[in-house]
Formats: C-alpha cells, structure tokens, sequence
C-alpha cells in the first residue's frame, strides 16, 4: 500500500515537471525533463535497494515495510532533497517580471 503511493507521488511529479517545463520552455524539454527524472528514478530505486538489502533483514522491519518499500522511500527522499534543491535555485534566479 506504501509502494502505490509512493508510485502515485511520483507519477504526479513527473506530470507536474512536465507541466511546469512545457509552460516555461518547449514540448521537447519536456519530454526530455520526464526521462530525467525516469532515469534519476530507476538508478536511485536500484541503488537504495542495493543500500536496504545489505542494512536490514531479508524480510523487511514488517509487512507494511518489506525492502522493496524501505528503498522506495529512500528513493524518495533522496528525489526530494534533488528536486527541491534544483527549483529552489531556478525560482531565486528567476528574473523578476516587468508589467510595464
């Protein structure tokens, strides 16, 4: 149940990168802004399931927190921290908008 909505949060912020980088730029980086984050996405659940299954046991903390769903949320931090970090800098070096 973890995993599906750690799947739908980052459907979601892939059609919001989409979005906000058609809007702002041209269809073509935005498709190009979606395998990105695809790309980051896959190497960081292989990576953090690398991570989990040599930190914790074979069966998880619990059924609710298998290793698939404990790497799923590293992933997601991680993604997080990146994602934050990088449109945090792109809004502040945004220029300011003249209406007149």
């Amino acid at each position: 149940m973890i995993a599906i909505i750690i799947f739908h949060l980052h459907i979601i912020g892939a059609v919001y990168a989409f979005s906000k980088t058609y809007v702002e730029q041209k269809l073509g980086d935005a498709f190009v802004t979606v395998a990105f984050v695809g790309i980051i996405f896959s190497v960081g659940w292989t990576f953090a399931g690398f991570v989990v299954r040599f930190v914790f046991p074979e069966t998880g903390l619990g059924p609710w927190l298998d290793n698939d769903t404990i790497s799923l949320l590293l992933v997601t931090l991680f993604e997080a921290i990146l994602y934050g970090g990088y449109f945090w800098n792109r809004r502040k070096k945004r220029p300011a908008i003249s209406t007149g």
